[in-house]
């Protein structure tokens, strides 16, 4: 049976090279996705410094660009720190990277959804090009589906799992002192299902902190999701003392937060691993800069939009309103402590404006400030945009366009599109 995967086709990156190489920004077409690849380097050395201080391992998510390109970077790609484990979002990331897999530079990729029973023959298919598929579970109807498709299709891999932790915001995960999560343990650990899924380890996602309000606030989630984690590996290994489990945890907010920790901070010993896991570091966004975990200057990513039409004296802020062509598809509808979908960084002088609100194609542009003085922007202008959030802001572009310290289209990355 054929795989979505296998339908998706990408723009041409030689053509689009061809094309754009040498661009100005001010000359490219609206709305784009700009990427300053030298802010992307040095957000991920910032973080692949912290995880080499503390003696974490560190597995990346790749969903915010979905690129070969971002992936290398996020792997360590030209510097003295490496990693081979990765997070995907979509079966598709995960099949556009098996030439890095092929050519050893990943060897262990986790899927991050929990199980989805319509799609376990493409990843039993996927994973036999993967030294390490790995697996999310959080229901232990999901244990009988796995020891049910194995039996049915003789599939004789093990599933490697991570079982997730509900770290209260409530998306996905085990209540950590349920009695479904101990039931589960069991089932896995001590039935027949043994035979065909092992616990790698646990997985613990703050979604909540990115509500956080400073460095030190997200550092105290970040020990709330390494107890969490610990404590599940606990629970696991009084099942089965021979366990060797990976406490995977992590948002970005916390992995910012991370060169914060010590282990004194923990009410136990360690019962496994510590692997951090972020997604947006590399970027970072309107949301990160809101928890004062980054800032501004930190965001890698902007759009390019246009000022299409103006409205003097519209509004309740003077000097009024004006509308670009980056709306919910262009720039997201997330809003965060920052107020707005956006704020304008660049011409500078326009900085006072954000994206007050939002349809499918039009972004209206508000004062954010109005004790700051504000001027109108001339109809044609274009304007670069931190996005709230880096990761839904990318989603609908075809194609991105990099630069490096300069205002020229160094390269373009082509990401892959679809689940």
């Amino acid at each position: 049976m054929p795989y979505p995967y296998q339908f998706l086709k990408c723009s041409d990156k030689k053509e689009l090279l061809d094309a754009y190489i040498g661009k100005h920004v001010k000359d490219l077409p609206t709305p784009s996705l700009i990427i300053d690849r030298s802010q992307v380097k040095k957000n991920c050395m910032a973080t692949f410094e912290t995880v080499r201080k503390l003696g974490f391992e560190f597995r990346p998510h790749v969903k915010t660009h979905k690129t070969t390109e971002g992936t290398l970077l996020e792997l360590g790609e030209g510097t003295d720190f490496s990693t081979s484990r990765i997070v995907v979002s979509t079966l598709t990331e995960a099949w556009n990277l098996l030439p890095l897999v092929k050519s050893g530079r990943i060897d262990d990729i986790l899927f991050s959804m929990p199980v989805m029973q319509s799609r376990l023959g493409e990843m039993a298919d996927l994973s036999k090009f993967v030294k390490n598929f790995r697996m999310m579970l959080d229901n232990q109807k999901q244990v009988d589906a796995l020891v049910e498709f194995s039996k049915k299709n003789n599939y004789a891999k093990k599933w490697s799992i991570f079982i997730k932790i509900n770290m209260g915001s409530n998306r996905a995960g085990f209540e950590l002192t349920s009695s479904e999560l101990k039931q589960t343990l069991q089932q896995i650990l001590t039935t027949d299902a043994r035979n065909y899924i092992e616990i790698y380890g646990f997985y613990c996602h703050a979604g909540h902190s990115y509500g956080c309000h400073s460095l030190e606030e997200a550092e105290k989630v970040l020990v709330d999701e390494i107890s969490s984690a610990n404590s599940a590996a606990k629970m696991a290994l009084e099942i089965d003392k021979s366990l060797q489990l990976v406490l995977s945890v992590g948002a970005t907010p916390t992995a910012h937060a991370a060169g914060l920790y010590n282990s004194g901070q923990l009410d136990s010993k360690l019962y496994g691993e510590v692997e951090l896991h972020a997604g947006n570091f590399a970027f970072c966004d309107l949301q990160q800069a809101g928890t004062n975990c980054c800032k501004l200057e930190s965001i890698a990513c902007t759009v390019l939009a246009e000022v299409i039409s103006a409205y003097p004296g519209r509004g309740s802020q003077k000097p009024g309103e004006e509308l670009v062509n980056a709306g919910v598809l262009g720039i997201g509808r997330e809003t965060g402590a920052i107020p707005g979908f956006g704020k304008v960084c660049w011409p500078k002088e326009y900085s006072n404006w954000i994206v007050g609100r939002v349809s499918q194609e039009h972004g209206i542009l508000t004062v954010l400030d109005h004790h700051e003085p504000t001027k109108m922007i001339p109809i044609g202008t274009k304007v670069l945009i931190y996005p709230q959030h880096t990761c839904i802001a990318a989603a609908c572009y075809p194609w991105y366009f990099i630069v490096d310290n300069v205002d020229e289209v160094v390269d373009v990355w082509v990401p892959w599109r679809g689940w």
